[in-house]
Parts: structure tokens; sequence; C-alpha cells
């Protein structure tokens, strides 16, 4: 472990004084380099064992690891062991929870963070309470908004290993506070991590060699005179340490200081007496621990996976839900909480920082692809079933949005037409993106009420249209279309050599093998380009080969496309032949990476990129580079419920320091901006997890891959290899699957603003994610959604409904967060708004509504929602 020069070196002091609290635990990866099912079968013998030894020894305590999954998944072997389990936990003896499963708490969002609490609280009903601790023993790091989710939670405390800076925090102990100064929670560090007392022995040569120096190092770290210490003696799938009381009787016959049972939540409750320094900020310092900063690329392909699917049942699904409850659509709670099961199993630490084998990585995208089953299958059958109670006809779309913020952009549509063309009524703007004719069919069996009938089949257009209109907060609305003649398109302009688009004062042009951005006399030129360079890292990091250089790709080919209204897009077309991989320099063997970059520029100066990628190449690192203009070191970029700043990093001699170099790549939680006294650059993306900032520079990492799980002696992160592939008897994992090649696209939204308004980059933010929802009730295509030939149409009472239904029009200064059912109460939903600003904003909660926290608990409330905070509202339906 290193140690901080900063921090002097301190004797024992009155040794006789010093408490040593030990706590038996285990530390549970349910997948690694193992799978679940791996787990599964660990946790027969060793879950047993625990219980049987809890039963024998009435003062003791273990410690399950904090999540709720794994005891659900032990329960599914011997059921008939709940009353022991129940009877374990309401004595205090088996400690379970707060979380569903241990989170990786950096590319997750927040609001995903609080349903892993949610829904490990209600899985945790059928065997009592869980720990009143935000554990998190091996999580990589940690934004500073944990302390407010955890609290939102209704938890005060909260014990880690990895991240922490005792020359910031001043103490391995101290009391942590969010971006809200009025929000903190008692944060315990564990800085030799959650296995430093592992193997327990009662005899000198432990105690003298690894139990006393292990607090000796500890107390090194705390203020003078601080007479507690933890201690964790578990580890990785470790067994609960037998006769545990006996051993640390006779281990206080051996050694320096008085050591005592104890458990994690008793340990807070001693150190809480105590005065402790005050921190706030993030815990991203990879001091005692390594940090894996650049893990937020690694597979990242899988990793848009989870993001995709985690942001289609934040921003479509729940909110969705609430409106179909509204309208008597009532499918259970439960089907949610189910597919936000497949989600929070794959945000475990380990596999969402994508530090896992390929057997593994499978396991993830099959249960991502079970949950956008689900996820899709419950937002057709609410589609359908309001289509069918608002008697839709076959020339109109039922047009939702799930946001509750009004939503004045463009929204695709995709409708199954006998005309070729069709016009939206009431519309600003229709524009055709792309069509397909479906040919006549003979001999097609059709099944009446009479017999069975062989009929001829007509043939049929499937079309997806952007149409531009203004949508109420949280509404559905009938959309009608008619045919037409003709319809306006993406069509290719008069000349090719008119390579650039421009909307009042912005202009993109391409010339010379680059893009420039003209803002009215101002140029940027390299304003996107794509940067690679090769990878001698692993699933945990990214890190250069030595003497590699960065290489600048460039463009060959513009192609210009307009519309009527002045919808306008420039596409980008470029490759390189390339090292194939690691070895290949030598060998001369090379690959091909194709790369597309569409930039769309709307009336209102809107850009949007798809960039579009075929990896042919191996072991290397693929970046979107975003040049500024703006001189400024200063980045300012989203964290969940505020914005953060990140100054880069100068380390000289890093490596007398910290355990791996502190790069300069930060986590992207949505978006990252760049400001000066005249403008702001924005940056959305929820396609990538990390960022650089260059000077002018935001590099967004596309790609970053390798073919092997750990790798030692890397030029960032020298020594032993992460995920213990250089220990004893642990071989080398290979991981070809994470070099990703074929094909990924990756989306994101750039603003430029005349100054940084948080709360106006909330809400833009906010509604990127929140796309409308359409749907076409009609007979072309049952298989368009899976679910609509077997949703019949008398499933549900036809109950007339309002023609058009906005369920939230608060007017307010606060953003919106999330509006889901409240998973506690059925007869409820849970609106949730922050406060992205540095003041105070006053508001007025509903008549209908009680303040309450993320578990449903009421909470006090004078009138105002601090800078950065948050507000939970329980609304009756």
């Amino acid at each position: 472990m290193k140690q901080l020069e900063t921090i002097s070196q301190k004797t024992s002091g009155k040794v006789n004084q010093t408490k040593v609290y030990l706590v038996n635990h285990t530390h549970w990866d349910r997948e690694w380099y193992f799978s679940h099912q791996d787990s599964l079968v660990l946790s027969d013998l060793l879950f047993t064992d625990v219980i049987d030894e809890l039963e024998k020894h009435s003062e003791v305590s273990f410690t399950l690891d904090g999540q709720l999954s794994i005891l659900d998944d032990y329960l599914t072997l011997y059921p008939e062991k709940i009353s022991t389990i129940r009877k374990l936990v309401n004595e205090k003896r088996l400690l379970i929870g707060p979380w569903f499963t241990q989170p990786d708490a950096l590319h997750t969002q927040g609001e995903s963070l609080l349903r892993n609490g949610i829904i490990g609280k209600l899985m945790a009903k059928k065997y009592g309470p869980v720990m009143d601790i935000g554990y998190l023993p091996d999580t990589f790091g940690f934004n500073c908004q944990m302390p407010l989710i955890i609290s939102e939670l209704g938890i005060k405390s909260f014990v880690f290993w990895r991240g922490i800076d005792p020359a910031k925090t001043k103490s391995l102990y101290f009391n942590w506070y969010g971006l809200a100064n009025d929000r903190h929670v008692t944060a315990i560090n564990m800085p030799q991590g959650y296995g430093t007392g592992m193997l327990l022995a009662p005899n000198k040569g432990y105690v003298a060699k690894k139990l006393d120096p292990a607090v000796d190092f500890i107390k090194k770290f705390l203020p003078d005179n601080f007479s507690k210490v933890l201690i964790p003696t578990g580890n990785d799938q470790m067994a609960i340490i037998h006769d545990f009381s006996k051993k640390i009787t006779q281990i206080n016959q051996i050694g320096k200081y008085e050591y005592q049972t104890s458990s994690f939540s008793q340990f807070v409750d001693q150190v809480k007496k105590c005065d402790l320094p005050d921190y706030s900020g993030e815990l991203l310092d990879p001091v005692f621990s390594r940090i894996h900063r650049t893990c937020g690329s690694s597979r990242m392909p899988l990793k848009l996976a989870i993001l995709r699917l985690e942001n289609k049942l934040l921003y479509q699904v729940e909110p969705l839900f609430v409106v179909g409850q509204t309208c008597g659509i009532n499918l259970s709670n439960n089907l949610l909480i189910e597919a936000w099961k497949k989600v929070l199993e794959s945000q475990a630490h380990d596999s969402l920082a994508g530090s896992i084998n390929d057997e593994v990585a499978e396991d993830i995208q099959h249960r991502i692809k079970e949950g956008n089953e689900l996820a899709d299958g419950i937002i057709n059958t609410i589609q359908r079933l309001l289509a069918l109670k608002l008697h839709l006809k076959s020339n109109q779309v039922l047009l939702i949005n799930p946001a509750l913020k009004e939503n004045e952009g463009y929204h695709k549509i995709k409708v199954f037409t006998s005309d070729q063309y069709v016009e939206f009524e009431n519309t600003d703007e229709t524009v055709l993106l792309k069509q397909k004719y479906i040919k006549s069919r003979s001999d097609i069996l059709l099944q009446s009420s009479d017999g069975n009938h062989y009929v001829t089949e007509p043939g049929y257009f499937c079309s997806e249209y952007l149409i531009k209109k203004i949508l109420p907060p949280l509404s559905y609305q009938i959309l009608n279309f008619h045919e037409a003649k003709q319809v306006d398109k993406l069509s290719i302009t008069n000349t090719s050599s008119e390579n650039a688009i421009s909307s009042n004062n912005i202009t993109l042009k391409f010339e010379d093998e680059t893009v420039s951005l003209v803002i009215g006399n101002y140029t940027i030129t390299d304003f996107l380009y794509l940067e690679d360079q090769e990878n001698d890292g692993d699933t945990y990091d990214y890190s250069p080969l030595a003497n590699s250089k960065v290489l600048k790709l460039h463009f060959n080919q513009a192609n210009v496309t307009k519309t009527k209204h002045g919808l306008q897009q420039m596409e980008l077309l470029g490759d390189a032949i390339l090292a194939y991989d690691l070895e290949q320099p030598k060998k001369k063997k090379t690959g091909k990476l194709a790369y597309q970059l569409i930039i769309t520029l709307d009336a209102q100066e809107n850009i949007t990129l798809k960039v579009k990628v075929n990896n042919q190449i191996k072991d290397h690192r693929l970046r979107l580079v975003v040049k500024t203009g703006i001189n400024n070191n200063l980045a300012v970029s989203s964290v969940p419920y505020g914005f953060n700043k990140h100054v880069p990093q100068k380390e000289k001699n890093w490596q007398n320091k910290y355990s791996e170099k502190p790069v300069n790549v930060w986590p992207l939680d949505n978006n990252v901006s760049l400001s000066d006294e005249s403008k702001t650059f924005t940056v959305y993306s929820t396609d990538v997890k990390e960022f650089e900032q260059d000077e002018q520079k935001l590099k967004f990492t596309l790609l970053a891959t390798t073919s092997q799980l750990g790798k030692p002696n890397l030029l960032n992160r020298p020594g032993r290899a992460s995920g213990d592939t250089t220990n004893v008897g642990h071989p080398l994992i290979p991981t070809p699957q994470a070099e990703y090649l074929g094909k990924h696209e990756y989306n994101f939204d750039i603003r430029i603003y005349k100054c940084f308004d948080s709360k106006k980059i909330a809400n833009q933010s906010y509604l990127l994610k929140s796309s409308a929802l359409a749907y076409q009730l009609q007979d072309l295509n049952l298989f368009a959604n899976r679910l609509d030939n077997k949703l019949q149409d008398d499933l549900l009472p036809q109950t007339d409904l309002p023609k058009e239904l906005s369920l939230f029009n608060e007017k307010t200064d606060l953003c919106v967060s999330a509006c889901y059912p409240d998973y506690f109460d059925a007869d409820a939903m849970i609106v949730r708004l922050f406060n992205p600003t540095k003041k105070k904003i006053a508001y007025r909660i509903p008549n209908n509504a009680e303040v309450v926290n993320a578990c449903d608990q009421s909470q006090d409330y004078l009138g105002s929602v601090e800078s950065f905070d948050l507000i939970s509202l329980k609304i009756k339906k």
C-alpha cells in the first residue's frame, strides 16, 4: 500500500486504549471471472455453513456483503430455511442489504442507484430489517453525490474501500457531504480493503506480522488519540470464520491492542460519537487501491446495452406505467421490478465495469435481452390497450410524451400504410426518414368465425417519419394522418461542391479532410474528428503502448442532404488501414477501421451527431474529439442531481503516491460543458461513459478493446495484474470477445449557449433521454410489436378515455429526475424533482402530494429545495 508523505508518521500512542472492532463477513462477487451459476453452487455450502455457525454461537454476527440478491438466490435452493434466516436477521446476527446488488457507482445513474436500494428493501421484507449502511466495499470509486443518494434511501452511514485520499478527507473516518450541504453520511474507509484481517488466526506469527501492523497502519491516518479502529476479516467468497469469539479471546492474550467481535453497524455507532472532520467531493483517488478510472470504456458495447435498457426503464417505461394506471391499465409493479432486476444484476461493480470474462459477458448480454423483452412488452401492452380504449383508427397514431416537461422537439413515428406517402395533421414539420415496401402475398390463411379462407394479402409501406410538434408534459394525444402525393425528405443538394450546412448563426463545412464550425465571424477548425491509439491495457484499464503515438483519423468524403424546412445533414466517411493487433506491426498484418459521422443541424441550431464504426482491428482505443475553441481548463460535467468541476491533474512523480496513474479521465453521467465569457459548449450523450479534457478539446472514448482480463506491468498501472491473474496458480484469462470486432453506433448532441445555465442543461438532458412513444393500431403487420397479435381487443372494459390527457401541469423551476409508480404503495406515484443550481429554490408541493424519501418514509419539508438537492413527492392517484 502507498503511504502519504503529507501525513506524518505517528506512533500508536497509548496502545491499551485503542479498541479494534473485528467484523466477520464475506465479499460475494455475484459474477466476475466466474459466473453467477458458479456463485450459486458456492453459496450452497458457504451460506449453509454461515447459518449453522450462527445458530451455534449466539454472540456472533455475520455480514452477507450488503446485497439481497445473493440471499434470494440461496433461498431458491433452501426455501425451508426462510424461518431460520428471518430469525437471524431480526436478531441482527445475519446482516443483510441494503442493496439488491453491489452496484458500480460511477457509470450508473443516480436513479438506478435509488432503484437498487428500493428493490433491496422490497426484497428484504420477507427476511427483516436491512443494514443501515450504504455498504460498498469493492466499488471502483464514487461520485460526489453519493451522500445525497445514500441519505435519500434513509441511510446515514457509508463503508467503503476504494477512492480515498486521506490528505483531502483528513481522516479515514469522516462526515461526507454531497454537493447539498444539508445532506451527509458518516463515512468509514477500509484503507487495506475488506480482506484486512482475512485468515484470522490466534497465533503470534499472524498477530505480530499481520493483525497488529494492520492496526498500526490505519492509526497513521486517523486523528491523534482516536481510539477506534475497524478491521474486516473476510474476503472474496470466503466462508464464515468459525469460533470467532474464542479466537478473539486468544488474540487478546497475544496482541498489543484490545480486539473485540463487532459488526459494521456497531462500529459506525461508536464512531458517530466522535468529532469527525467534514469532507465534500468525489472519492476517485488511487492512493491505497486502484480505481480503474478508464474502466468506463472497457467492454463499451456491453455497457451501452445495459445503459440503453436503464434509460428505457427510467424515461419511457416507468412514466408510461403511470399513464397506464391512471387510465385503468393495471399491470403489476412486479413486472417493472423483474425488468429492473435484469439491469441491477448487470450493474454489479465488476459486471458494469467490464472486468469479467467472456462467458460472463455473454450471460449479461442475454440478461439485457430478457430485460428489453420485458420493457418492450410493457410498452406494447399499455400502448395497445390505450389505443383500444381510445378507439384508434388505422390512420391515427397515439403519441405519448413520457417526460414531465413540455417537449417541442422532433419525434419519430413508424406507420404501416397502403399509401406510399402520408402527411400528419397539426404538426410543424413532417420528414420521411426511410421507407420499405412489403410485397403482396397470395394464398394467405385468414381464420374467421365462418371458417378458414385463403386470400391475397395486399402490399404495404413501412415508413419512418420525423415530425415536429409540441407535446404537453406526461401526456398522450391522437395524431391524424392522410394520404399525400409528395412528402419532404432529406435530399441531396444540387452541387457536389456544396459541403456545408447552415442555420442562422452557425455553419458547418467540410474541406481539406476536416470539419470546421463557423459561429458568426469565429471559426473553429478541426471541430470534429476521431483519434486512435494502441491499447496495451486490459478489461480494467486502458494503458498506452510504450512510445505509441495518437493517430488523427481524417474523413475523405462528404454528402450533404437538406429538407425544405431547414433540417440538414452532412455525412462524412473515412477509413484507415492500421496494425491488426499489438503483435502485428512486426508481421505486417493490417486491418481496416471504417467510420462514418452523420451531423444533423436543425433550424434552432441544434447539432446532433451519429458516429458509426466498423471495427476490424484489435487492441486500440478510439475516441471522438470535439474541439470547442474555448480556453478554459475547468470542464463542468453532470453528476446525479447536480454538476461537478474537474481540474486536470499533473502528477510528475505519481508512482510515489498512487497505486496507478491518476489519469484525467472522468465519468460522464450525461453531459459536459466548457465555457468562456461569451459562450458555453455542452456535449450530451448517454452512449459514452467517460471523457477527457485536453485544453480546448473534449475527448469521448468510443472503444477500448483488449484480449486479456488482467495484465501486469502496464505503463499506467505497474506491478501485479488486476483480476488476480498473476496470483499463484491463477493463469491469465484471454478475453477475445472484448476486442469487439464489428459495427458500433454512438449518439451525441451539441448545444452552444450564451452562458452556462445549469437548469437549462439539466432540462435539455432529461428531454433528450425522454423520447416520445408512438403507436398505430393497424392490421397490416401484427408482428410490428411482438404482443400485438396476442393482445385481444376485449381484455379490458371499453370505458371511454379523453382524446387528450396531460397528467403533470405543475409550473416549477425545479428539474425532473423521475416519475414512476410507487413501489411501496400501489395507490400512489412518485415524482422526483431536483435543484441543479447554486441557490435554493422555493417550491410549493401539490395539494395531493406529500414529501417522502426514496423508500416512502415521510420527510419534513420547509418550503424550498436546497442547492444540488432533490425532493421526492408521493402523489395519490
